[in-house]
């Protein structure tokens, strides 16, 4: 199986559930205690300046544990280098992030590198290659040894990642202005990283994320300070240009400052200003939470269906946490195989025919009709927007897109040409995974989805790296998005099959099961709702913890959630 001692926290949120049976979990079981990304654990040893006489490896070690530790300008790790080398040194321009258990030899350290930060914060796998970094110690003029050549901005082990940067997504809405499209982001935990969270969110979008996303003109808009009050409430004061903005703009960049500072733990609400005058929301309230501006969530509707195929019959469950009969839903589709129900419940599709039709209708009524034919039609997807997607195994550039009786121009552009396994749209609608296969070699990856006028473009493939889960040479199997920056990917390795949760970006994976008992074939996931997957044999499963499915129903043919 993939477990692992890496977990960074949980990435779904999900309610325990006491199953009418659970799957068994034989051999041994590594435990661990889940932490959130960023979270401090309370216990912070602030560096100390270089001792009189310290050795060449009491000063590499106390540089590394002073970069470790967020100060400003990281006043004490300059003590550590040469004049010259302080002076040269840009701690601000990213941070390399190397493996755990590689402690430093007398002037430098070698390790494995495991990612990169680079300045806007953003997350970036490494390859794993080892790098080897010479301080190349001097002494000084008074005879203490000191770095002359320090790594361009911060080194720090995994751990510090994991426990000394807080992760948090900034938001940008999408190009219809509707949706509000989450960016990831890194920052060193102290009492600077709500302004620097709010400074970036100015700033604009990550490079990769430009593209599909709204680019707000706020040149000359800076922050001029961010605190926090005791009732949580981040207060945020603008300067520059920012008094200068419309009433459109303000109400943007107050719902996206609004989604991102409330990512951190001690802030429930917003306040914003500038030039003395408070914004406010369309209610007229002066203290913003993300509710106020709900139809803009990224994780779409706030509750999720799931929905089933059972004696090649669609039906629905009211509640997965009672899992009662199954309630049958009217569709006219023809022994539906993979299907996919619309956000708000209405529209239904599915393939047919053994993948080689795809139909649509309306929930409720026995009419369906046929939308396409091919081979190898994969599981459709209904976007927020109500366009429909239909994906195919011969390769993403056999990617169909609907809206109503429309068929849209779709343009994929560097996507791999490799056989598709599957395919999952973000509940945002902006960004998509992709399971490829060359041979028996799978990769999972994401792009980018840019609309235009009657036009869709696939673009921006960018890998993401499982290599941190121990079952990286493990073949993905199914995918989705349990929240809208966090997937849930099917694996198996040596016939044994389990779940994988894992950051968009790369830097967290997680594997939660369930055991080497269960060979599972299928994946559902969404945002507010438990995992659930379905076996081979047609058994459902219902993630109730670590380690931890419930056996739930048994003879269904397929599992969707709505949306």
């Amino acid at each position: 199986m993939f477990r692992s001692a890496r977990t960074i926290g949980a990435l779904v949120a999900v309610a325990l559930l006491a199953g009418c049976a659970t799957v068994p979990t034989s051999g041994p079981v590594d435990r661990h205690t889940p932490q959130a990304t960023g979270v401090n654990s309370g216990v912070r040893i602030d560096p100390l300046p270089p001792a009189d006489g310290a050795s060449p490896l009491l000063v590499v070690e106390g540089f590394l544990h002073a970069m470790s530790v967020y100060q400003p300008d990281y006043a004490v790790a300059r003590q550590y280098l040469t004049p010259s080398a302080s002076a040269a040194w840009h701690p601000e321009s990213g941070v390399q992030v190397y493996a755990d258990g590689v402690p430093p030899a007398e002037y430098g350290l070698s390790a494995p590198m495991t990612g990169t930060i680079d300045a806007d914060g953003v997350y970036r796998p490494g390859p794993g290659t080892v790098r080897t970094h010479n301080f190349q110690l001097v002494k000084d003029d008074g005879a203490q040894w000191r770095i002359s050549n320090p790594p361009e901005g911060l080194l720090v082990s995994r751990y510090v990642f994991t426990t000394g940067f807080a992760a948090v997504s900034l938001h940008f809405l999408d190009r219809s202005g509707t949706t509000l499209v989450p960016d990831p982001r890194y920052f060193a935990t102290g009492d600077q990283a709500l302004e620097e969270a709010a400074r970036a969110q100015l700033a604009g979008p990550s490079a990769w994320l430009a593209p599909a996303v709204r680019s707000l003109d706020l040149a000359g808009v800076g922050v001029a300070s961010v605190t926090v009050d005791d009732e949580g409430t981040a207060v945020v004061v603008l300067d520059g240009a920012a008094s200068s903005l419309d009433a459109e703009a303000r109400r943007d960049v107050l719902a996206e400052l609004t989604y991102t500072l409330t990512g951190f733990t001690q802030v429930s609400a917003v306040q914003v200003s500038a030039a003395g005058q408070v914004w406010r929301d369309d209610s007229g309230q002066a203290v913003v939470r993300p509710q106020a501006f709900s139809a803009l969530s990224p994780s779409g509707s706030p509750s999720r269906v799931l929905y089933l195929v059972r004696e090649h019959k669609l039906a629905r469950i009211r509640d997965t946490t009672t899992w009662g009969d199954p309630t049958p839903v009217d569709t006219g589709l023809s022994r539906p195989e993979q299907v996919a129900v619309s956000p708000d419940l209405t529209q239904v599709a599915a393939t047919t025919q053994g993948a080689t039709r795809l139909e649509a209708g309306q929930a409720g009524t026995d009419k369906a009709r046929v939308v396409r034919t091919g081979t190898g039609l994969l599981r459709p997807v209904f976007a927020r927007n109500g366009e429909l997607w239909s994906p195919a195994a011969s390769g993403a550039s056999a990617l169909e897109v609907y809206k109503g009786e429309q068929k849209l121009k779709v343009v994929v552009d560097g996507v791999p040409a490799q056989r598709v396994r599957a395919f999952a749209l973000s509940p945002d609608g902006s960004r998509a995974a992709l399971i490829l296969m060359q041979g028996d070699v799978s990769s999972v990856g994401l792009v980018r989805v840019e609309r235009t006028d009657g036009a869709i473009a696939i673009t921006g493939w960018q890998s993401i790296d499982l290599a941190l889960n121990p079952g990286s040479a493990a073949t993905s199997l199914d995918i989705g998005w349990s929240s809208p920056t966090q997937l849930g990917v099917l694996r198996t390795s040596d016939s044994q099959t389990g779940v994988v949760q894992l950051a968009q970006d790369g830097s967290v994976a997680t594997d939660i099961g369930p055991s080497e008992d269960a060979e599972l074939s299928r994946l559902a996931v969404a945002p507010g709702g438990p995992a659930v997957a379905l076996g081979a044999n047609g058994d459902v499963y219902r993630f109730g913890g670590e380690f931890n499915w419930n056996l739930v129903l048994t003879g269904v043919q397929a599992v969707a959630y709505s949306g």
